[in-house]
């Protein structure tokens, strides 16, 4: 035997006397086993918060959306209730009679000075025949919408305020209806791509 085969074999042997005891590590090999279930029961544990959390979110949207559809049924006013809302706010501004801040002969003449309008006023085609003289004209809003409020005056020297909006949004749906307001008869309808109330 020679110098390496005995140094071999004390460092096996040394190694041999340092190896764990079988016990110690079955002991080891069942802590080890200990971590990896304990580690599959955190992820299993985390997937299951995981899915209540998202299903709670699902649910509380759902919820959510629900509710807002009930709601905007209950407040989006039928047509009945804007028709009346709009007379009421036509009848209002035509007895403040307020002066016009434009003056003007013809329909062309005042849509050539009131350029905030967001549409092109219009000589409504049911008027043509009346003989309505016009006053001038200022800006107002209908329901919140720009508007041209003209004044014009018939052959018998009665005032009239003629209202004009693009149709838009709620206005375009409306139907032409005839309605008594304070005392005011207001005549509302759509033509050419505007809203269109008379007041007198």
């Amino acid at each position: 035997m020679n110098e390496n085969d005995a140094a071999d074999k004390a460092i096996k042997a040394h190694y041999q006397r340092k190896a764990l005891p079988a016990e110690k590590l079955q002991q080891l090999m069942d802590a080890a086993k200990l971590v990896e279930k304990k580690s599959e029961v955190e992820i299993i544990h985390w997937k299951s918060r995981w899915l209540m959390q998202r299903n709670v979110s699902i649910a509380a949207s759902l919820l959510l959306a629900v509710v807002i559809s009930f709601q905007w049924m209950n407040i989006a006013p039928t047509q009945q209730q804007l028709i009346s809302s709009i007379a009421q706010e036509i009848a209002i501004n035509h007895q403040k009679q307020f002066s016009s801040d434009f003056s003007g002969v013809s329909y062309a003449g005042l849509r050539g000075v009131m350029t905030k309008l967001d549409f092109k006023l219009i000589a409504p085609e049911r008027l043509k025949s009346k003989g309505f003289k016009i006053l001038g004209g200022r800006y107002c809003s209908l329901n919140g919408h720009i508007a041209a409020q003209v004044r014009l005056k018939n052959s018998k020297g009665e005032i009239f305020t003629l209202y004009q909006t693009s149709s838009h949004d709620i206005f375009s749906a409306l139907t032409e209806h005839v309605e008594r307001v304070k005392g005011v008869d207001i005549e509302m309808w759509n033509e050419g791509g505007v809203f269109l109330g008379m007041a007198g």
